[in-house]
């Protein structure tokens, strides 16, 4: 068995010199979030327990060019508790500092969103497929697998602590559908995003900002996507406060919707401790495709809180809690609305 060992790097050795490609450098890094979960609706008086797990596994692969460009890509094996795998596409850095992410590059409106502190903990109760309320600030924003994103150098066009995006993605070849019934598909999708960042006194301020248009392949729309995004945060010290607002037009499955999305939240550190607290409100006039927004608005409005305790390296204890309330089509959706709480952990490599 030496032998054959030594024979096997023997070859592989040979194969190197001879030009063979070598590997790439490849690292990789992930998490278990384990803990309990309850649930109290608004229709029960009781409380619903169920256990949680949830894994992510990340490699990341990158290699750099004699010329000096980075070559990145990377998948997820697991992804929050699902089997996907999840490819993240090839990323090219250049010397200056700016990169170009091809393929499933996504939206540049969407990668300037800002981070809005908020509650934090596997929470919240499973909402009615019926409502369509916008859910976060890149609602709507998409693109095809096939298209990139080009992001400038830091201090873009000459200005300190700006940073831009541009995106694009193309698929024109889906067949059109027409009818309410007709499911959407995104067709030709074009993003830009920027975020400025500074200092004001003691304070970092960061406020970054995105438009997202997307084309779908139904002929009976009488809209497309077009959605845009503002948020800031604001770091003074251990404490962080920060907003966002998103509102457009945005289709899915066979509905039209258009909405808006809000949310307002803050953070202070103290030692091994983080205390969170965060609100949001999402509403959406949901339509069936081709038919004029005559209909009552779908509506989320939700409030928590969280602390987290960092128990040794790399594994943080999480309480959670948050209550909300839904509407569907106006009315009072009691089943959907209520409280729900978080005791967990999560371990990280």
């Amino acid at each position: 068995m030496k032998k054959e060992l030594l024979l096997a790097t023997a070859l592989a050795s040979t194969l190197g010199a001879a030009g063979i490609a070598e590997a790439a450098t490849g690292s990789f890094s992930g998490h278990t979030r384990v803990g309990v979960t309850a649930d109290n609706p608004d229709s029960s008086n009781t409380d619903s327990y169920a256990g949680d797990q949830k894994s992510n596994f990340a490699v990341s692969i990158s290699e750099t060019t004699d010329a000096g460009v980075k070559i990145a890509t990377g998948f997820t094996l697991a992804d929050e508790g699902t089997a996907e795998v999840d490819s993240s596409g090839l990323t090219l850095t250049f010397t200056d500092g700016s990169s170009l992410q091809l393929i499933e590059a996504g939206s540049a409106a969407a990668a300037h969103a800002v981070s809005v502190p908020g509650g934090g903990g596997e929470l919240g109760i499973d909402n009615t497929s019926s409502n369509n309320a916008a859910g976060g600030l890149t609602t709507g924003m998409g693109s095809d697998a096939v298209g990139f994103d080009f992001a400038t150098a830091a201090d873009a066009f000459g200005v300190e602590g700006l940073s831009a995006n541009v995106s694009a993605s193309f698929n024109s070849d889906v067949a059109a559908t027409s009818g309410a019934a007709g499911t959407v598909t995104l067709e030709n999708s074009y993003a830009v995003g920027v975020t400025y960042k500074t200092t004001a006194g003691d304070s970092t301020v960061t406020i970054g900002a995105g438009y997202d248009q997307g084309d779908v392949n139904s002929d009976t729309a009488t809209k497309d996507n077009q959605t845009f995004q503002l948020g800031g945060t604001v770091v003074t010290g251990d404490l962080t406060v920060g907003a966002g607002y998103m509102d457009g037009d945005w289709l899915a499955d066979n509905e039209q919707m258009s909405g808006s999305f809000v949310s307002a939240g803050a953070k202070y550190v103290s030692g091994d401790i983080t205390f969170n607290i965060g609100m949001s409100s999402g509403d959406a006039s949901d339509e069936s495709i081709g038919t004029s927004g005559t209909s009552v608005e779908d509506s989320v409005d939700k409030v928590g809180a969280s602390v987290d305790y960092v128990i040794a390296s790399g594994v943080t204890g999480t309480v959670g809690y948050r209550s909300e309330d839904v509407k569907d089509e106006g009315a009072d959706a009691q089943t959907f609305s209520g409280s729900s709480w978080y005791v967990g952990a999560t371990v990280s490599f």
